[in-house]
Formats: C-alpha cells, structure tokens, sequence
C-alpha cells in the first residue's frame, strides 16, 4: 500500500508470516520428501548452517573470556574457518532465488520472496564483514572484539529466525504452490549453480 514504508511493510509481513506459520507449519511437519527433493536439501543445510551457528555463539563466549590476540588464536582461527563456511553458504541463497523464487512469482506469491531476498542482501553484506574482520591483521584487540561482536550476533539470531521461517513456511508454501514437474527442474537448476554443504542425493532414476 501507498505510504507504507518498507520496513513497516517487512513488519507487516512478519506478522503475516507469523499467523501462516500455524497454518503451514503443521502441514510442513506432514511432508515426507526423499533426500533428492530440493526442499529436502535445503533443510539439511539448514541443520548444518544451524550447527555453525550455534559454534559461532560459542566462540564469541570464548573471545569475551580472553584480552588478547595471543590468548584468543585458537578461537580466531575457529572463527577464520567459520566466517569462510557462511560465504560459501551463499550458493543455498543462490539456488533459492534463481531457481524457487521466480516461479513462486510466476504463481502470483511475489512478497514473500521479495522479503526473503531482502533478508539475504543484508546476511550477504554481514557474513563479508565478518570475513574481512576475522581475516584482517587488526592490532588493537579490543577494537577487533567491538567490531566482530555485533557482527556475531546479529547473524546468530536473525539468520536462525530466517532459517525458521524458511523452514515452517517459505518451503511448505513452495510445496504447495509448485507443480511436481516444476520440482524436477529447480532440481536440475541446483545442481548448475552447486552446494554448499555437502553433496546432496542424486535424483532416482
């Protein structure tokens, strides 16, 4: 509507997802895919993204006990591997939009995508900042801990709000609104643009 900021818009939209989520929410539970399904492998990225997540908080605990770069290596280099892990998680991103958005647009569901891709360009820019940080050679260590600490958290918490939200209801309303035909392309178009995590089933033959 006219008028209506974007961020008032994104709100809105959340609170609709909110209200969705029951409905579609029950109905994701009662959806039993094979392995080869794209939905089902962009589920078990998220349980690999989540587990990432979750060492992510714990080696900002581990940073906030410490005073030094000497006394923090071991945890700078966890956080080396993990803020490489999150860029190389882009290509999940990728294949949701080039490949389930666009139909769910061409089936008439235009905001949800527009809302979830507006949530990628902001996780994008992060997980590169926290690239940057955590490679950079900064001298000063409380100067790298004010930096990459609001970084951490806001990844921590809106990604795995994200991933929530993907999972209870972005991917039960993609279900619902895509053909069984169209599955088997967006699958193809998944493996052209490649994996993150791991190397998923292969489609029956």
């Amino acid at each position: 509507p006219a008028g209506v900021s974007r961020q008032e818009m994104k709100r809105l939209c959340d609170v609709h997802l909110e209200v969705m989520k029951d409905k579609l929410g029950v109905k994701a539970k009662k959806i039993k895919l094979p392995a080869s399904h794209p939905i089902s492998i962009l589920k078990d990225e998220h349980k690999i993204i989540k587990r990432n997540l979750k060492k992510l908080k714990r080696t900002l605990e581990k940073l906030r006990t410490v005073d030094s770069f000497d006394k923090a290596k071991r945890f700078i280099n966890t956080l080396k591997e993990l803020s490489h892990f999150f860029l190389e998680t882009e290509k999940h991103h990728q294949r949701e939009e080039e490949a389930i958005f666009p139909r769910l647009e061409a089936h008439g569901i235009v905001e949800p995508p527009q809302i979830f891709k507006e949530d990628h360009v902001e996780f994008k820019a992060k997980k590169r900042l926290l690239n940057e940080i955590a490679m950079s050679q900064k001298k000063d260590f409380q100067e790298f801990m004010a930096e990459v600490a609001p970084i951490i958290e806001f990844l921590t918490e809106n990604l795995e709000n994200h991933i929530y939200k993907e999972d209870n209801i972005l991917y039960p309303m993609a279900y619902e609104t895509l053909e069984k035909d169209e599955w088997l392309d967006v699958r193809k178009k998944f493996d052209a643009i490649g994996y993150c995590c791991f190397a998923p089933a292969d489609l029956p033959r």
